[in-house]
């Protein structure tokens, strides 16, 4: 990327150059005489100008951001008390946009992967508990329009895909019989993958705001079936190790052994991207579905003990099926220079069927325990982690490259 980026900018100075040069022969011949000149019709050559990249005849324009984010904290004898941390947040966006006339094509991609590590990772015990992922995102959109006779609105259709680069896991599972925890998998690429198609309308009066509204959006959602055995207890109550690696449809809505969950309704999808003052980019990204229909929906989700790893069922009401999927994205960069920068992400999402973790503690004795999936109340009986709202947000400083 970095050679190509060279490259282009010497190609860019070089023809710049090439420009200046004819455009002033050309104005000294057209000084001194009446000769009539020629200009013969520019080639399509990449030229940097500012933000993005820009094709010749500006029907194209490129550009992103790749960044590494680094936060470390460390103590030694500290009689306050305190824990070593280190995180790291790797994260990339792009953009190809097309316009000509009243045709537009947006394409844009967006990566994040990070990992925390809180405590001594000196070993590969310590490793293991004590390195976890924090962030995961790998989403990919493309969308079509073509203008209504001067209105900024287009008439529309959009495909976009979202999924995970990597394995997550959760390590609050314990082993029945042992009582030691052992990792569980939560997710990994393509479990879930969620992708989305539907026409609809686009609402763009300026290059860095895009408002997408669909009637009729489909999405699906995918996960790769666990198998049969998964939740059969072994002789002496231990969990098959299918229970650990492999990922419950469950929790994303499936129901028992589904692989794929349809559902149609409607989506609004908001985009704005602008420097909002001089060295600052902010980034936002808003998306909203509300299902109509959903095939496949498991109203029977499950909820886990941590304290014992068992299993038990709870019933979702049908009207649940219509509560909207929020997910609102930002991301700020501050360009510090060049290739330094400091990067500011937060994310939200709410999402009806989706368990989430949290300390589990009990509220009559405040006893803590590691993270779970479920709470308990001051009876001692589970609360469900459903309907609660998730929020992730990083800080760092990093390098940063932007074209």
């Amino acid at each position: 990327m970095m050679k190509k980026f060279l490259l282009l900018s010497a190609l860019s100075i070089l023809f710049g150059s090439a420009i200046m040069a004819q455009a002033d022969t050309s104005f000294n011949k057209k000084s001194h005489d009446t000769t009539y000149v020629v200009h013969q019709k520019p080639k399509l050559l990449a030229l940097l100008g500012g933000d993005g990249i820009y094709l010749r005849d500006s029907t194209w324009k490129i550009g992103g951001y790749i960044g590494v984010s680094l936060s470390q904290t460390a103590v030694f004898q500290w009689s306050a008390g305190g824990a070593n941390s280190f995180a790291f947040l790797l994260a990339g966006s792009g953009y190809a946009n097309y316009k000509k006339k009243k045709v537009i094509v947006d394409n844009s991609l967006d990566m994040k992967w990070g990992m925390v590590a809180n405590g001594l990772i000196r070993n590969k015990a310590l490793l293991q508990a004590n390195l976890q992922k924090n962030i995961d995102v790998l989403a990919l959109k493309s969308a079509f329009g073509y203008e209504i006779d001067g209105t900024h609105l287009f008439v529309a259709a959009k495909v976009a895909f979202e999924s995970q680069f990597s394995p997550t896991y959760d390590y609050s599972q314990t082993d029945t019989a042992s009582g030691r925890f052992r990792r569980y998998t939560v997710s990994k690429f393509a479990a879930p993958a969620i992708l989305t198609l539907g026409p609809g309308l686009t609402w763009k009066p300026k290059d860095y705001f895009t408002l997408f509204f669909s009637p009729v959006e489909g999405k699906m959602t995918f996960v790769t079936p666990d198998d049969p055995a998964r939740d059969t207890a072994t002789v002496g109550g231990i969990f098959s190790n299918r229970y650990y690696s492999d990922v419950d449809e469950t929790r994303f809505g499936l129901k028992r052994g589904k692989s794929f969950m349809g559902e149609l309704g409607l989506e609004l999808d908001l985009l704005f991207q602008k420097d909002i003052v001089k060295n600052v980019n902010w980034k936002s990204h808003l998306n909203v579905f509300v299902s109509y229909m959903n095939a496949n929906y498991n109203q029977a989700m499950p909820f886990y003990y941590a304290d014992a790893d068992s299993m038990g069922t709870t019933t979702i009401a049908a009207s649940t099926l219509h509560i909207p999927v929020i997910k609102w994205d930002n991301d700020l960069v501050f360009k510090i220079n060049k290739f330094l920068s400091a990067t500011l992400t937060t994310k939200f999402i709410y999402q009806y069927n989706s368990q989430v973790p949290i300390d589990t503690h009990n509220n009559a004795t405040q006893a803590k325990g590691p993270d779970g999936i479920t709470d308990k109340d001051k009876n001692g009986n589970p609360i469900l982690t459903y309907g609660k709202l998730q929020i992730f947000e990083q800080f760092g400083l990093g390098l940063s490259f932007k074209f």
